[in-house]
Formats: structure tokens, sequence, C-alpha cells
């Protein structure tokens, strides 16, 4: 499979030869963003094979309302020879239903590259000998605009033809022929480009092209272009796209093709990629500084490289308010979700050192309380919040204090952090929304019905719930014990006349839980830790029956500092996980030996969510692991080692199939058409925060001697 070279420590680049042997550069996916929520996605060919690849995917309200305006370019070259004969050249292939074969690259295409661009090179095989072409997409920093830049030798007579395919939908639908139809004006030209407004419904988008003599009003409807990823997954997969007309360049060494949902055209992008480019570098630094600058190069190229690419996530809201910041739990379809950004943000933010735009995401969710609980998810249509979740809001006293240890910012928490984050102790004891209540017995936290899935693994299709895990879940009860004890410490820290009064009500609500969670959760199946123990109704008891799946929630009572377990235990709950759940992707879901275990995901979208936690990997999970295996032998060096070298390997995946990122999940099982070295098929979301967040925040602590509180 063609993989990427080694890129600088300061500005990680990708370059991938899509000639290498492998599997076809066709699987090899690529995102840019736009930091407001907007992004652009493809292929390494430009084969589009999802219904969200585009060359510009607006934020119509950011960092949600996405929509898919420039699906792509049918763009091809035109070279003269000397007697006058015209060499025709394809720069994009495409998918057709009527097609009797798929593309699975370009045949010119020789280099693809990417950084905070995405850059082509093709080398076309003329009669006068091989001319050169590069095309490069960089999206606006802040804006829902795109350029596409072509540059071609000013030795050879070269036209070029540019024509938009144009969506002007909705980014999760599809064009079914019931819409109405694409709208086209032409613009004057501006500072004598050629332009055109395009219009559906109340959608827009702007296009001028410099360098290009003309545009040529000539509507063509492509129809049936086929995505091969939708067909898999069993969803419809093929719609229509419409293109007004096409851009000519008749011997331009420069043409760029500018679209945007504004009508501010090219604008000031340098100033704009320069601050981007800086705010990168400064990620990059703060990592390497942060992981004492070690001595490997593969360890200093796979922190930068996960430092940039945990920039993708951070977005910026609409409006000027406190509170602009974000975090986008994952490319393509995911918008901000409350667990998803509790999780990734030590990660994403902290050990960035962006801590101003931290306590702007912590303050964002603390003003989104509502009973306790912050949001499950932000809408992605900007309609009213979700609160369907047990764990994000313990999630969140996580993050907030591990805020407060970043930043030693004791005022500012003690304002704005601490008030939210008593408020969710305090409606869990008292209960909250979907049954979360505090066993006034045991002091475990217990959540939900069969009829609903507050936790992660919260798989739920046709009325089937796939892990049902009401009740006491076991990462649950270690996260509360977690956030009992670190608030109190927190609290302690900052002081104050009534503090020792609440440190100490804190202090003893853990030690309840902690004998409580000992009692219901030790002796798990192969050492480690019970999943689960679920209510059953008994005359007027209820008997709390233990799950004896083996499942990987267990890991967060081992990996968080502040957790029930000693260092013993510790190392039981690892070796439970070593010995049936560890990949080199990940953490798989479920124990090979369960009846239920699914080795892989495919198929349609109820295989697939049933597969989605009963065996599939989840690469995020390998964090918390690596980090539960050095606490459980006191951040020793070998350790330590051992955690750097599985976190690189899944870091190598990077380079491939989601160039620059990490996937969601992968399968539970090796195929022979899994990453470069052998190991799993990944899938789902492309790119996905907590994989990066969690790989890059322990690979970083993996680096240093001391152990963290």
């Amino acid at each position: 499979m063609p993989t990427a070279a080694p890129t600088m420590d300061e500005h990680p680049v990708w370059s991938i030869d899509p000639r290498a042997p492998g599997a076809p550069p066709v699987r090899q996916e690529w995102v840019l963003t736009n930091g407001v929520g907007g992004f652009a996605m493809g292929t390494v060919p430009g084969v589009p094979t999802r219904r969200y690849h585009g060359l510009l995917v607006a934020a119509m309200k950011p960092p949600v309302l996405r929509t898919l305006t420039l699906a792509a370019v049918d763009d091809t070259v035109e070279v003269t020879d000397p007697e006058g004969g015209v060499e025709t050249f394809r720069l994009t292939p495409f998918h057709f239903v009527t097609a009797g074969e798929r593309a699975s690259g370009c045949p010119h295409l020789v280099r693809f590259e990417k950084d905070d661009v995405a850059r082509w090179t093709y080398e076309l095989p003329t009669s006068a000998g091989v001319i050169s072409v590069t095309k490069t997409l960089e999206l606006g920093d802040g804006r829902n605009a795109a350029v596409l830049r072509y540059e071609m030798p000013d030795d050879a007579d070269i036209a070029l033809r540019v024509r938009p395919l144009v969506a002007l939908r909705d980014f999760h639908a599809l064009l079914t022929g019931h819409e109405p139809a694409l709208r086209a004006r032409t613009l004057p030209g501006i500072l004598g480009s050629p332009g055109v407004l395009l219009t559906r419904r109340d959608l827009g988008l702007h296009l001028v092209c410099r360098g290009a003599q003309e545009y040529r009003d000539a509507p063509q409807a492509y129809r049936g272009i086929e995505f091969m990823v939708e067909r898999e997954r069993g969803l419809d997969d093929h719609e229509d796209w419409a293109s007004p007309g096409e851009f000519v360049a008749h011997g331009s060494r420069t043409v760029e093709l500018i679209a945007s949902v504004d009508t501010e055209g090219r604008g000031e992008w340098r100033g704009a990629r320069d601050a981007r480019r800086r705010r990168r570098r400064g990620m990059v630094e703060a990592v390497l500084a942060g992981a004492r600058r070690p001595e490997d190069g593969r360890v200093r190229a796979r922190l930068a490289q996960l430092a940039a690419a945990a920039d993708d996530f951070v977005a910026q809201r609409a409006g000027s308010a406190p509170g602009k910041t974000t975090v986008l739990a994952g490319y393509p379809w995911f918008a901000d979700w409350g667990r998803d950004t509790m999780i990734a943000l030590p990660g994403l933010l902290l050990t960035t050192a962006r801590h101003e735009e931290a306590f702007d995401v912590l303050r964002t969710f603390a003003g989104a309380q509502r009973r306790g609980m912050i949001p499950n998810r932000f809408d992605d249509h900007a309609g009213p919040a979700h609160y369907n979740t047990v764990d994000a809001s313990l999630w969140f006293i996580h993050a907030c204090v591990a805020w407060l240890d970043a930043t030693e910012d004791a005022g500012r928490f003690d304002t704005h952090l601490r008030p939210a984050c008593e408020r969710v102790v305090e409606a869990y004891l008292g209960g909250t929304d979907y049954n979360i209540k505090v066993d006034a017995i045991d002091g475990l936290v217990s959540a939900g019905s069969h009829e609903t899935q507050l936790t992660w693994m919260d798989a739920r299709r046709d009325g089937v719930v796939f892990t049902p895990r009401f009740g006491k879940a076991v990462e649950i009860n270690a996260l509360w014990i977690h956030a009992l004890r670190s608030l109190e410490r927190a609290i302690r820290a900052i002081g104050g006349s009534d503090a020792p009064l609440r440190a100490d009500g804190l202090r003893t609500h853990a030690h309840r839980a902690t004998d409580g969670f000992r009692a219901a959760f030790l002796k798990g199946p192969a050492g480690g830790l019970i999943d689960c123990i679920t209510p059953e109704q008994a005359s007027r008891s209820v008997n709390w029956k233990p799950s004896m799946d083996l499942r990987p929630n267990q890991v967060f009572a081992a990996s968080l500092g502040d957790a029930p377990l000693d260092e013993s235990e510790r190392r039981g709950v690892v070796g439970a996980i070593r010995a049936h759940l560890l990949t080199p992707a990940g953490l798989r879901t479920l124990s090979p030996s369960a009846p239920a275990y699914e080795p892989f995901y495919q198929g349609p979208l109820f295989d697939r969510d049933r597969a989605y936690h009963n065996g599939t990997v989840w690469p995020w999970l390998l964090g918390p692991f690596c980090e539960a295996l050095m606490r459980s032998e006191s951040f020793s060096e070998t350790s330590r080692g051992e955690a750097s070298r599985r976190l690189l390997v899944l870091a190598d995946a990077m380079d491939t199939p989601s160039v620059g990122q990490l996937s969601e999940i992968a399968d539970a099982e090796a195929t022979p058409l899994g990453d470069p070295h052998g190991v799993h098929r990944f899938d789902g979301c492309p790119a996905q925060a907590w994989s990066v967040a969690e790989t890059l925040r322990v690979l970083v602590l993996a680096q240093t001697q001391a152990a963290p509180a």
C-alpha cells in the first residue's frame, strides 16, 4: 500500500506515491478543515467514494449545518503539439453506476502530498515529452471558502478546462432528482476574472476563476455518480450532480478556481495561511517541549504529526460571544459531542498548550448544564442540545481538573468551573434524568433502563440495543470515584473558608463508593473486573446480576490517577486486557471467546452496529491501556518503553488509510487487506478526535520520567 515519507518535526508533510505496490489509493482518504466546522475530503486519486467527499463542505452556521457545495471538478488539460494536434488528459476520475469498470486511481498521478493543503502532481506523457501539472486545494482558515490552484509549465501550448460539479445540499443527503434545478447567473469580471453565482433553494455558491479567459455557459448533468463506500455500507450509493458550464484558460501559468459561500472572493489568504501555520507550529513546539524533546527521531516525528492532526478538530462557533471554541468529534459526520469533547480535550488542547481555548470549551459546556448534566451532543442542525449520557458529565469534571492542573489558574477554576463540577456531584447524589442516581447503600452510580444507552457503548438500531449496560457500569463508577477524589484535591488546593467542609463531603462519598466498587467489580473474568451489574427485581428487593463479558471499560479503573484500584489490581486489569482485548490497532470491545463476538465491521448498518461494541477495535482505548500499563508498574522505564512502542505502531496508521489522521475504529481481526503492517482494517469515521488526542497525550506521557498526579 502507498505510504507516506518521513516528515520534518516543525511542519509535517505526507508524501505518497500512488503507484507504489499495495492496496489501491482509492482506499486512501484525506481531509482538510477550515476551523469553523467546514471541510474538504476525498481520496488520493480524487475519485469520490462517499457522499461526504467534496472540495468545499461549508458550515452554514458554524460549526454545523454543513452543506456540500462544490462537490468536485471535471478538469482536463489539452496540449497542442507543433503540428496542431491536440492531446487531452483528464485529471479527476469518477465512478458511474453505468460504467463497466471502476477506476482505482488516476494513471497520470505520480505524487500526492498533504499538510494543511492537498497537492496532486501529474505527469502527462505528450508526444513532445512529459509535462508536469500540479493541482493544490486549500481551504480558507476561518472561512467557508476554497481555492483550487493549477500550476502548469509556460513552455507548452496548454489549455485547461475546469468544469465545476455542484451539489448545494445537506452533506448527509443525496440528490434524488426532486430538488429544484440549479440556477446560474454569470457575474461581471472581477479583476478581469470570469465568475458565476450558483443557487439552489436558499443555498448559493460563488465561483471565480483567475487565470481563465472565459466562462462558457454550457449546462451538463453528471448522472449516476457512484459512491463505493456508501454501497459497502448498504446505503443509497449514487446521485446526480449539475455542472453549469466550464472555465477555460489558454496559456496561463497559474489558474485559480475560487469557491465561497460569501462574496469576498479570494481575499487575503496568505495572512490566514501564515496564522494557521504559526498555530500548528506552536502546537508542535508545545508537544515536543512537554515530551522533553525525545532523542528518538521517530517519536519526534509522530508527536509532531499528531499535534498537527489535533488542530483539525478545534473549531469556532459563529458570533463573538464567549464560548466560541468547540471540539468536533470526527470527520466527516460528527459535530461537537460532550463525551468525546471531554475525553479528547486534554490531548487536543492541554497537551498542545491551547489553554485559553480549553477554558472556552469548558465554560461553554458548564453554561449548557441541565439538571447537573452537560450535553451529550449539540444538535447537528442547530436545534436544542441532547442530554442522554451518564459519563459525559463525569468526564467534564476530569477535564476541568486537568485544566486546573495544567494552568494553575485557581481563580477562574473556582469562579467558572468548580460550581459546575459540584452541580454534577449534587445531581448524581440526588438523582437526575434517565434514572441516574447514586445508590445510598453502596455509593455507586446507577443509570438507565433496558431501553436506554447512556454509556459510550451506545449502538442501537431498529429498536435493538446491542450492548445493554444499564445499572452500575464499571467505567462510570471508576469515573465517579475519580471525579470525587480529584475534585476534593482541587478544592483543598484552592482553599477558602468552606473548602474543608466541601472537600470532606466529597471524601466521604469517595470512600463509600470505593468500598462499593471493590465489592461489586473485583473478581471479574481473567483476573480483571466485572463490566456491569444489572438490577433484577426479586419480590421487594433488587438483586444485582453481574455481566461476565470481558470488555475494555475496566481500563479506566486502572488508568485514571484517582481510580479505586491499587497497583496490584491495576496489573490484574492490564493482564486481562492484554490477554483478550489488546491489538496493535487498539482494544477490542469484547473478548473473542464471547458468543456475541463479531470479528469484522462490515455489511449493512444493522450488522455494523451489532459489531460496533461487540469486538470492533477502538484505537482511542490504546491510550488509556498504555497509561494503565505505566501506572501498574510505577512508570518504570520498561513500561514507558512498551507504551511508546505500542502507540507508535498505532500512529503509523496516520500514513494510511486516512492520510494524516487516525480512524474511529478497526476490525477486531486482521485481514490481508489490513494496514501496511498487516494488522487491522480501519473503518468508521476516517478522522476521529479522541483517537488522535489519546494517542498524543499518552505518547507524551510515556516520554516523561515522573508519574503525573
